[in-house]
């Protein structure tokens, strides 16, 4: 998906150009499937705690890391803008709709239960039973009405209606567990997310300013203090995990991840840019609702037949990114000579 700069109502340069944020968004797709791995893992408890304090550590530590990628995705789409055209809404509705029809179609043949109806009974869950392609989708529906009120915001109209926002969203969404907020699963909490990445385009001095290495530092640091948080929390018998990415210290420690990367310096580099633009089918197809329980059981049986699992897990998981991307390029190839040609893009 390509989405255009919107800075001061006027479109500037495509964002592809941008190795170091496009690295960013391959990251954060490969932590998708890392926060998709650890249930897979042993739960920590304040029993593991007491019994494996290093292993129930190293899990807690994993969910810090990989808490940031919805986070980090949006606040991509937020930094550059989602700039309405024919192209790049028919090119995201083509690829979910290409992978939630083909993925079931290809486990179903293989496994010799080919049935129309339940290809459409999948189709359905595909399109209504994943979160994030519901919200994504509606963000982008809304995007052209916020980008108006980014465009009329002074920096500080901005920030304020983001610390306020984000006090709201944090005593309502994540304390108290609104529905509306869905723990972070939902349209508004990605716009949340989305003026966060507007914030920082627009405001590039003060805290912004700072070395990459800070940023890098801020969000292990980040890591680091949640798992204090959740090791403390089962030790005195708390069994909610303080997990979520509507936790404040998670939405820093996103910012930070992806400060740290505008930060790089890292030029125009064409594989890293032709891999991430097919990042996004990485989630469609270990998400589609008839592979992803043959997903989460590889990596359940990788955590019980292996000592050393979760090397042989990121092995597993480089593999699943390396297919989706390449079996993506197919679906590219597909739209390109169909949808794209038949409404002249």
């Amino acid at each position: 998906m390509k989405f255009d700069v919107i800075k001061n109502k006027k479109t500037v340069h495509s964002y592809n150009r941008s190795s170091n944020i496009e690295l960013l968004r391959i990251v954060s797709m490969f932590l998708v499937l890392l926060i998709h791995y650890i249930p897979s893992r042993t739960l920590p408890t304040s029993a593991t705690l007491i019994d494996n304090p290093f292993g129930t550590l190293f899990n807690l530590e994993l969910r810090s890391i990989s808490f940031v990628c919805v986070n980090c995705f949006i606040l991509i789409s937020g930094y550059f803008g989602i700039h309405w055209k024919l192209k790049s809404f028919s090119n995201l509705l083509f690829q979910i709709l290409f992978w939630s029809i083909v993925c079931p179609i290809i486990v179903l043949i293989l496994v010799g239960s080919f049935n129309i109806g339940n290809i459409m009974t999948h189709l359905y869950g595909n399109i209504f039973s994943r979160w994030f392609v519901e919200s994504y989708i509606g963000l982008y529906m809304i995007a052209p009405m916020i980008n108006k009120f980014i465009e009329k915001s002074t920096n500080r109209e901005l920030g304020v209606f983001i610390l306020v926002f984000y006090l709201f969203s944090t005593i309502f969404g994540y304390l108290g567990k609104a529905g509306d907020f869905n723990e972070g699963m939902s349209v508004i909490s990605l716009m949340g997310l989305y003026l966060i990445g507007a914030y920082l385009r627009k405001n590039q001095d003060g805290i912004f300013s700072y070395s990459k290495y800070i940023y890098l530092g801020i969000y292990f640091l980040a890591g680091f203090v949640m798992v204090g948080i959740a090791a403390l929390a089962l030790k005195v018998g708390i069994t909610v995990s303080p997990y979520g990415y509507l936790n404040p210290i998670i939405i820093v420690e996103s910012a930070a991840l992806f400060l740290f990367f505008k930060k790089l310096d890292i030029g125009s580099i064409p594989w890293i840019n032709w891999i991430a633009t097919s990042a996004f089918a990485v989630y469609l197809i270990h998400t589609d609702c008839v592979i992803s329980p043959y997903y989460q059981s590889m990596c359940k049986y990788i955590e019980s037949h292996y000592s050393l699992s979760f090397l042989y897990a990121l092995i597993f998981m480089v593999g699943v990114f390396i297919v989706s991307v390449l079996a993506d390029k197919v679906r590219i190839w597909v739209y390109k000579y169909t949808v794209q040609r038949w409404l002249k893009l």
